[in-house]
């Protein structure tokens, strides 16, 4: 009868731990499955973020582009006419200045790193500065300001990811 005492009690102290055994298990593999889980947010999250600042930075482009045709369009109406052509409000739109500069709101929006926001709304001021200026001398500072601006620009995306990694 001894003998079955002990065996029942080994059995017992066996199964459990082996229960003790498979929760610890268990919960190791929760935990493995949780950080993997954050990891997956994290670089879904990073991805879609380059994804928008890369759109942000197209946008950027697009409405320098459409200011320097503007710009280019202006400059050669005032080489045949001596004089600047003042815009006003019944003045055309440059070609895409419109859409692209909704494109840079909308895109803009979509960045979470308000720096980078901030930044892209400093261009599109300075680029509209310039395409509003009354006279040559005011547009070509604009301009001026608007290169360093949009070096910078163009810099922060590196930062901003160079600290993901």
């Amino acid at each position: 009868m001894g003998s079955a005492i002990f065996g029942f009690v080994g059995v017992l102290l066996g199964s459990l731990l082996t229960i003790y055994k498979d929760r610890l298990a268990a919960r190791h593999d929760i935990k493995i499955r949780g950080k993997q889980y954050e990891r997956d947010r994290q670089a879904a999250r990073d991805a879609f973020q380059r994804e928008k600042t890369l759109a942000l930075q197209t946008a950027v482009s697009d409405l320098l582009k459409s200011l320097y045709e503007e710009l280019d369009r202006m400059l050669a109406e005032f080489h045949e006419s001596g004089s600047l052509p003042a815009r006003q409000w019944e003045t055309p739109t440059a070609t895409g200045w419109s859409a692209a500069a909704l494109q840079l709101q909308l895109s803009a929006a979509r960045v979470l790193n308000p720096s980078l926001r901030e930044l892209a709304k400093k261009v599109e001021r300075a680029a509209g500065d310039a395409i509003w200026a009354p006279d040559l001398a005011t547009s070509r500072q604009c301009c001026e300001r608007l290169k360093p601006l949009h070096a910078r620009f163009n810099d922060s995306p590196n930062r901003i990811f160079a600290s993901h990694f």
